[in-house]
């Protein structure tokens, strides 16, 4: 069994061995936020906007920490070398802190946990999804979106389509839109377009997202983010799901397949572009 050793605020810690405290925030009231990066060859994947969107999140929610991105660029690089895994994720949460009082008056130094976790290949493709509606489920959505700590309705969501045979569950809103997956985006190919939901509906701008759709403007394809209503996907070409896990995976759904082309030729095309960057 695999026992890395993790950050766990401000300690080196195996895997067995760690432990959070719990008057922490992020235990009590999922108060905080995460990242999930990708390393390849020991290398970070586009850290920076990584950073970035964390950086907003924290300010959303009024987190201030104490942490420099130097300083968390620099624990990240230590974490991936103290672990023997090439290629991988790395899970860095940031909670509001060990809360002391009343937690909405709390204002103290803030907690910082880092784990680390090779990539697991997914060999059974393309991959099923399942369609729910959203309001079945208490799926929370900020304006900008944030990578909050609360999952739980994403969470009841995958054990939902778990019942399907489903790897991932993509939610519909009241408005009969395609939002999003439970923890991946979405992309559908109709003609030459590529076309996702926009960010107005609440979703979290990924960055593998954001770097698919730089790929597919590089081979030509029309870039289009925009309201899907549900009763348009069995008109789609292709589709796929995208993480930073998971990369770009061809999906389909009961009714409707694909052959993928163009999906394989994005697949590949980010595969080589996450090889360049991670070097």
């Amino acid at each position: 069994m695999l026992n890395p050793i993790f950050y766990i605020n401000g300690k080196w810690e195996k895997k067995s061995e760690a432990l959070i405290s719990a008057n922490d925030a992020g235990f009590l009231l999922g108060d905080g936020l995460f990242e999930t990066i990708r390393f390849q060859n020991k290398k970070l994947f586009l850290l920076d906007k990584h950073l970035a969107r964390l950086n907003s999140g924290l300010k959303t929610i009024k987190i201030n920490i104490e942490y420099s991105n130097s300083d968390l660029y620099t624990i990240l690089n230590k974490i991936i070398n103290k672990n023997n895994f090439e290629n991988g994720l790395i899970r860095l949460m940031i909670t509001r802190g060990e809360l002391e009082g009343e937690p909405w008056k709390y204002n103290g130094p803030t907690c910082l946990y880092i784990s680390i976790r090779p990539i697991a290949e997914k060999s059974n493709i393309p991959v099923k999804v399942v369609y729910f509606n959203e309001s079945d489920y208490p799926i929370i959505r900020f304006t900008p979106a944030i990578k909050s700590m609360n999952y739980i309705g994403n969470m009841l969501a995958k054990k939902d389509a778990d019942k399907y045979g489903a790897y991932e569950p993509v939610f519909i809103n009241n408005d009969g839109f395609i939002t999003e997956c439970a923890i991946r985006n979405i992309f559908y190919i109709k003609n030459n377009s590529l076309i996702t939901p926009s960010e107005d509906l609440g979703i979290l701008p990924g960055v593998t997202r954001d770097t698919i759709m730089k790929i597919g403007a590089d081979l030509g394809l029309e870039i289009i983010k925009t309201k899907i209503p549900q009763n348009e996907i069995q008109s789609m070409d292709e589709a796929f799901i995208s993480s930073s896990g998971i990369g770009l995976l061809p999906c389909f759904w009961d009714g409707w397949n694909s052959e993928f082309k163009l999906t394989k030729q994005l697949q590949k095309s980010l595969f080589n572009y996450i090889n360049e960057h991670c070097k």
